[in-house]
């Protein structure tokens, strides 16, 4: 930079928007700094006191420092650690993303899809359609990028390349799935009543919401309108794995629901969390479980669901029998 007088800097430290004078114990104060014709540059040294993140800003009354200025310290318990985590997270995007796999070829294998509920297939689709949604807008939009740093200033974009190949190859392994149904036998399921209620409630909503969002920008921000959808993908991971559970229950059997599927999930879950337990203990962040508990939830929610399919699966329908179970239409007319 061009110094046409000495320019002075301190620095400020935070967790996340307010910074202050307090390191918070995480590093030593890092010591006052001035630059001086011609000297443009200057080393710091930071030495760690305790694992955790912390933010370091800088402020000037020479100079304009912006809080886009900032340095982002991760200080972790063991280097060693971090292998293993990102080891882990590689795991359960695998398992996450072959998980689809085995119910497809099962039912290619049959030429049947008859065993897989159809109510679950429509939610799921479009959960994985809302979940690709968020992610491709906040991954990919300057626009919305800006609206979420304006909100967070210090913060990181919660979206990585591979959570958006996740969601949308997880569509198109649905996609494939309701193609197989409409050319493979099916019998009499069919997508129930309140299930078709339930997605067109959800689906006005969001419609209406985008209708909003791209007329009048200024009431409804489109990182305001990605949340919306990343909404109703929660909701539908607390609901969708129901109408599956209670469709093996009425049928006293699992024939025709992949346990692949169910066995890959519950790996995926258990390293998602597993991974989430060494984040924490490794950058002393227990509040990203505990603080924010929707992501712990809903993980401790699908793995709950996984076991029940693996008790109904191995112990209580073990033999390769089933009910013809007719759907709730058919049932009422008779």
């Amino acid at each position: 930079m061009n110094l046409e007088q000495d320019v002075n800097i301190t620095f400020l430290y935070g967790n996340d928007q307010d910074l202050t004078s307090n390191t918070l114990g995480y590093i030593d104060p890092l010591p006052n700094i001035t630059f001086r014709q011609p000297i443009t540059t200057q080393q710091i040294y930071i030495r760690a006191r305790k694992a955790g993140h912390l933010i370091v800003g800088a402020q000037s009354q020479e100079v304009n420092i912006t809080q886009g200025d900032f340095m982002r310290i991760e200080i972790a318990e063991s280097s060693t650690l971090n292998v293993f985590i990102q080891i882990i997270g590689w795991i359960y995007f695998l398992a996450w993303s072959i998980s689809f796999y085995p119910q497809i070829i099962l039912n290619f294998k049959r030429k049947s899809v008859i065993g897989l509920n159809f109510d679950f297939l429509a939610l799921n689709i479009l959960g994985h359609f809302c979940y690709s949604v968020f992610n491709v807008g906040l991954y990919s939009s300057p626009e919305v990028q800006l609206e979420y740093f304006h909100l967070h200033p210090h913060g990181v974009i919660p979206v990585l390349l591979n959570d958006v190949v996740f969601g949308c190859h997880a569509v198109i392994a649905c996609l494939i799935t309701i193609f197989q149904c409409l050319f493979f036998e099916r019998g009499a399921q069919r997508v129930s009543y309140i299930t078709r209620v339930i997605m067109c409630i959800l689906g006005l909503f969001l419609l209406i919401s985008t209708v909003v969002s791209l007329s009048t920008h200024n009431k409804l921000q489109t990182l305001t309108l990605l949340y919306f959808y990343s909404y109703v993908k929660l909701l539908i991971t607390c609901i969708k794995y129901i109408p599956q559970v209670y469709f093996n229950y009425r049928r006293k059997s699992t024939v025709g629901w992949s346990i692949g599927n169910i066995l890959l999930d519950f790996t995926g879950g258990a390293f998602s969390l597993l991974q989430m337990f060494m984040l924490a203990y490794n950058y002393n962040d227990w509040t990203s479980i505990f603080g924010s508990p929707t992501k712990f939830g809903l993980g401790i929610l699908s793995i709950f669901f996984d076991i029940i399919f693996i008790v109904q699966h191995y112990f209580l329908y073990k033999e390769p029998l089933y009910h013809i179970v007719q759907s709730a239409e058919e049932d009422n007319s008779q």
